[in-house]
């Protein structure tokens, strides 16, 4: 999706800025780790280690990736040419609070953590369910916490004030 969806160069950059402090790098490693964990699964399903044998989890977790997927879409769509790999300034940077970003600040990472779920539960094994638990935990609360701070410095009040009538990742709770 991500081929059709992002346009210009600052959107596929992954060179790192100041700005970034290892974040882009952290969210690669815990990516790379679980794009090697949910993949053995069905290795892990066979010597019965981790097995969840419950078709409606699998079904459930088919679901959450699919949401994740939209989720996604809809934060593509509505962030544009600002939705960029990495953090960076981008030209002629603007503070989007509109569409999805109206509830929530990181629907990106939203759906990161939707569809790696959502993957974990449809392989039906406890690996990657605690991988993308542990690895995420990690990873996004620092991500979310440096890109804040780049935000806060880039738009000042406008960003402290956005922050104050939205939620990080979950509407009206988180």
């Amino acid at each position: 999706m991500e081929r059709f969806v992002r346009h210009g160069k600052d959107t596929k950059n992954m060179s790192r800025t100041k700005s970034d402090k290892g974040s882009t790098t952290l969210i690669s490693i815990a990516m790379g780790i679980l794009f090697i964990i949910i993949p053995l699964s069905p290795l892990l399903n066979y010597i019965n280690f981790g097995l969840i044998n419950n078709e409606i989890i699998g079904i459930a977790g088919i679901l959450i990736g699919l949401w994740g997927l939209f989720v996604r879409y809809l934060a593509f769509k509505t962030l544009g040419r600002f939705f960029t790999r990495t953090l960076r300034e981008v030209d002629e940077h603007k503070l989007v609070t509109d569409g999805i970003y109206h509830y929530i600040r990181h629907p990106g990472y939203l759906s990161d953590i939707l569809i790696f779920t959502g993957a974990g539960l449809a392989m039906g094994n406890l690996i990657p369910i605690i991988g993308v638990s542990v690895l995420f935990l990690i990873a996004y609360p620092y991500r979310i916490h440096v890109e804040e701070k780049m935000l806060t410095e880039m738009f000042g009040e406008e960003y402290i004030a956005y922050k104050k009538a939205s939620r990080r990742l979950i509407p009206y709770i988180y």
